[in-house]
């Protein structure tokens, strides 16, 4: 009788914990999508690499999904079975909480140690080949940021440019006119540049931008007199500083594991935490899950539905705020995030408490 239980209540549970996390899942590749059709469109990023990064990001957001998604699965698979009665029946043939416990607790171990193995190694290997592509993509963005048809003025009047279009996949400008000006020294004369074309390049190594141009001239001399220079050059860099230009993602995300342990910085401390702490709320948000989807059938279908979605985002928002104070050595890192997992244990334990005292005065 008790593998039948066990192999119907796991598949209630995991066909709710499948179709929660499909649900969840699209709606964070959606949003995710539409980003980057939007940054498609505006240039910053080219639109063939579009799926190969979403792709990389479905790994990311099934680390973080996973965890909610079994705990609310739990719930909805469990409720059904008490709005219908049948968990009635299986508890008059002795089935307690914690045989219900037993089959659940064996499934989120295996799934917790998969999602460790994601989380520490995977993720952060998927999180540093996304990261880099993106940057790639930004250097092969368009320089629509700059502008063309008029003319700009970056660094404080440092640079002042006028490109008269931009070619038709927008990758590079085209006609350009530049003046350098220094101003931290009088005596050095402005330089002039044209170039037939221009693309932006990020350096690999400093993430500086630079301005680098194509088949053009550089003259060099006072502005009125003959005495100057002129000087051909098939490529010339020219740094740039754009405004509004952030990192792609934090640094932190990318990191291997390995490197984490061995850092004492607060914010690598707290990403390896955040890390082991997914695989631990899968465990600890199972625990929670299974009292609060005790109900009656006279009761609401969405009413404990409602409460647990409450407490599971709670949670994540403690685990995140728990995250940044970590980061920025608001409190030891002793303790770091791990008081957060340990508040669903307690409300656990004080649920499955009052239960067992109704029922014995029930009884009484």
């Amino acid at each position: 009788m008790f593998r039948v239980f066990d192999r119907y209540l796991l598949k209630e549970v995991i066909n709710g914990w499948l179709a929660v996390t499909l649900f969840l899942w699209l709606i964070l590749v959606s949003n995710r999508l539409v980003r980057y059709l939007g940054d498609a469109v505006s240039g910053d990023i080219p639109a063939d690499i579009i799926f190969r990064l979403i792709g990389l990001k479905m790994v990311w957001y099934l680390v973080h999904v996973v965890p909610f998604a079994l705990a609310l699965g739990v719930v909805l698979g469990l409720g059904r079975l008490y709005r219908d009665n049948e968990m009635t029946v299986m508890s008059a043939c002795g089935v307690g909480p914690w045989r219900i416990y037993k089959p659940l607790l064996a499934f989120g171990l295996v799934l917790a140690l998969v999602l460790a193995w994601l989380s520490l190694y995977v993720s952060p290997q998927v999180q540093a080949l996304s990261y880099k592509l993106e940057r790639v993509a930004k250097q092969q963005a368009d320089l629509t940021v700059l502008g063309a048809g008029r003319f700009n003025e970056l660094q404080n009047g440092r640079l002042t440019f006028y490109a008269e279009r931009l070619s038709a996949d927008k990758q590079h400008m085209e006609n350009l006119f530049i003046v350098l000006r220094d101003k931290k020294s009088a005596q050095k004369l402005p330089q002039l540049l044209t170039a037939k074309s221009a693309y932006r390049k990020i350096d690999e190594a400093t993430g500086d931008n630079f301005l680098v141009l194509v088949d053009g001239y550089r003259y060099e001399g006072k502005p009125g007199e003959a005495n100057y220079r002129i000087m051909t050059f098939a490529e010339y860099g020219v740094r740039i500083d754009l405004p509004g230009d952030p990192e792609v993602e934090e640094i932190q995300g990318t990191m291997p594991s390995a490197a984490l342990v061995r850092s004492s910085d607060p914010k690598d401390v707290a990403e390896l935490q955040w890390r082991l702490a997914m695989p631990v709320s899968v465990i600890v948000l199972l625990l929670l899950a299974v009292p609060l989807c005790k109900s009656s059938p006279r009761q609401g279908r969405y009413g404990r539905l409602v409460v647990a979605i409450l407490l599971f985002v709670i949670y994540y928002n403690l685990l995140a705020t728990a995250k940044y104070w970590v980061g920025e050595g608001k409190g030891p890192t002793a303790i770091g995030l791990w008081w957060v997992p340990v508040l669903p244990v307690l409300l656990t334990i004080i649920l499955l408490g009052s239960e067992r005292l109704r029922c014995r005065f029930g009884r009484g």
